[in-house]
């Protein structure tokens, strides 16, 4: 069967409702990857100056912590799963990727 990975982009304090629904629809395994970001809305026409560290103090000073969760899902199961989403993220900022899985190897001891 076709697998698909759903890449979630939460902000910080939506990840349990995020990680619920996703259990709700019957994932049984993700990763979660923590990071600071910055919407588009917020970035755009922003220039950061090339100096490394006046660089980093801009970043630092105009992102926002937020949480990418992750899983490979049933290319079936896909759209589901992101209705669901819609519907418990409603009124919540979020970004849902979708993209095919060509192979998938697990290596374990």
């Amino acid at each position: 069967m076709a697998k698909v990975l759903l890449n979630v982009f939460v902000d910080y304090e939506t990840l349990g409702r995020t990680v619920n629904i996703l259990s709700g629809q019957g994932v049984t395994g993700f990763y979660c990857i923590e990071y600071w970001g910055v919407s588009p809305q917020n970035w755009e026409g922003f220039v950061i100056r090339e100096e490394p560290e006046m660089a980093i103090e801009a970043i630092r000073d105009h992102t926002e912590r937020a949480i990418q969760v992750n899983t490979v899902v049933d290319k079936d199961l896909a759209e589901t799963i992101v209705r669901a989403l819609a519907t418990g993220l409603a009124g919540k900022r979020y970004t849902v990727l979708r993209t095919p899985v060509d192979s998938i190897r697990v290596g374990a001891p």
